[in-house]
């Protein structure tokens, strides 16, 4: 296996000084990305600068665990919460915890109609027009607007009021 050129081994132990150096350097946080392996997860932290590119890398095994760069960069909170959805990646310290439902998908909210054709367009195939079922979960409260149209999930009522 090759790795990804300009990318630097971190120890997990590491991570959040490393991300600190890199924004110290004025390195802007692109993205993550988390791949699957036999044994564990490759994660890998994509930043740039003057339209260069380098990556942080952390081998974990398949039990493995990385600390939330929030603290150091305030948008990472939504690719880790889409690592932890998609890839099944634990990560601790999330600013912002979805608890599995940034990408939750839902039936019937009230003002969601189709049409009486029952004809889909793209962007609601594509689930953007429900841009606001990412309902954030903060212990174990989901945080939402008071304008929200996303009905209530499992972990409980929201802040609002509403309940379950």
């Amino acid at each position: 296996m090759r790795n990804l050129p300009d990318s630097r081994m971190v120890a997990v132990d590491r991570l959040v000084d490393a991300a600190r150096q890199l924004r110290a350097d004025r390195w802007r946080l692109i993205t993550a990305s988390c791949v699957p392996r036999p044994t564990g997860r490759t994660v890998l932290y994509h930043f740039e600068r003057d339209e260069r590119l380098t990556h942080l890398r952390v081998e974990l095994g398949l039990d493995g665990a990385v600390p939330s760069l929030g603290a150091v960069y305030g948008g990472a909170f939504l690719v880790e919460n889409e690592m932890a959805e998609m890839q099944g990646l634990a990560i601790s310290d999330l600013a912002i915890d979805y608890g599995g439902r940034l990408y939750r998908d839902f039936d019937g909210p009230e003002g969601w109609a189709h049409e009486a054709t029952g004809a889909t367009s793209i962007l609601e195939a594509a689930g953007l027009t429900r841009l606001d079922a990412c309902v954030p979960v903060v212990g174990t409260e989901e945080v939402r607007a008071a304008t929200t149209r996303v009905p209530s999930g499992p972990v409980g009522g929201g802040r609002d009021g509403r309940e379950s």
